[in-house]
This record gives structure tokens, C-alpha cells and sequence, in this order.
């Protein structure tokens, strides 16, 4: 009997996984389908680079939007329209939304240094430099490691 429910368990377990990923959907859109939020963030931080895609990915919890541009630059946002990853493909980025005091700590200790890559999360952010080298800082902008 218990291991009945239990496979009874694992099977809608399963269907409910399968039911979720095929109701997620990606397509391509255009910028003004973007959240106002990742319209502004392009508009200030990429005023001279037009999309060659964007596309929005609803899952059944989420949206996320993914856009590049023609030099491979690569922008993810969430379904408000807040970045969560910008990445030059080895390219510098532009750095202006970025934490003062992730700035003043990369220019100070990697001066001849470049960021190419950030991804930000909930509890961290992390800045990839043209060196190679990954920086992980808390959601407050403070250094605490150098990533492997």
C-alpha cells in the first residue's frame, strides 16, 4: 500500500514536470513588448546599438526576457524589466548601473582591467574582468571573493 502512493506521488510528480515545461514558451518580440524598466536600461546603456533579437521565455512561474545585440552583447532581464545579466562576449561592457563601490573596487585593484560580464542574483552579484578573473560581491556592492 505505501509504496503504491509513493509511486502514485513520484508519477504526478512527474506529470506535473512535464505539464509545466510544455506550457513554457519562447518567442520573439520587439522592444516595445520589453517591461519599461529593460526599455530605459537600454536607452541609457545602449542608446547607439539596436537588438538583432530579443526574445521572452514565460515558463509557468516566470518571464524572462533575453535580448543580443550585432556585436554578441547579451542582456537578461526578469519579468519587471530588471537586468539580471549583461554580458560583452569577452567585449567590454558599459558599467554606469553598476554599484559605485564595485567600480571604485575593480578600478582600484584591476586597473587594467575591463569588465566584460555581471550577473546579479538576490543575495550577490558577480563582475567577470577582460583578465579572467571572476569577483563575487554581496547585494550590497562589497567585495567578497575571487571566484575560480
Amino acid at each position: 500500500m505505501k509504496s503504491s502512493i509513493i509511486k502514485i506521488g513520484f508519477f504526478g510528480l512527474v506529470i506535473s514536470f512535464i505539464a509545466i515545461n510544455v506550457t513554457a514558451q519562447e518567442k520573439l518580440i520587439n522592444r516595445n513588448e520589453l517591461p519599461k524598466m529593460a526599455q530605459k536600461f537600454i536607452s541609457d546603456y545602449f542608446k547607439n546599438q539596436a537588438p538583432d533579437y530579443i526574445i521572452v521565455d514565460k515558463k509557468y512561474f516566470s518571464t524572462d526576457y533575453k535580448l543580443q545585440f550585432a556585436d554578441g552583447t547579451e542582456i537578461e532581464f526578469d519579468a519587471e524589466g530588471n537586468w539580471t545579466e549583461v554580458d560583452g562576449n569577452k567585449n567590454t561592457i558599459p558599467t554606469g548601473y553598476l554599484q559605485k563601490n564595485i567600480l571604485n573596487y575593480v578600478n582600484e585593484k584591476f586597473p587594467n582591467a575591463k569588465i566584460i560580464q555581471v550577473e546579479k542574483g538576490t543575495f550577490k552579484q558577480e563582475v567577470k574582468l577582460s583578465n579572467g578573473l571572476e569577483l563575487e560581491f554581496n547585494a550590497k556592492g562589497e567585495f567578497k571573493r575571487i571566484e575560480d
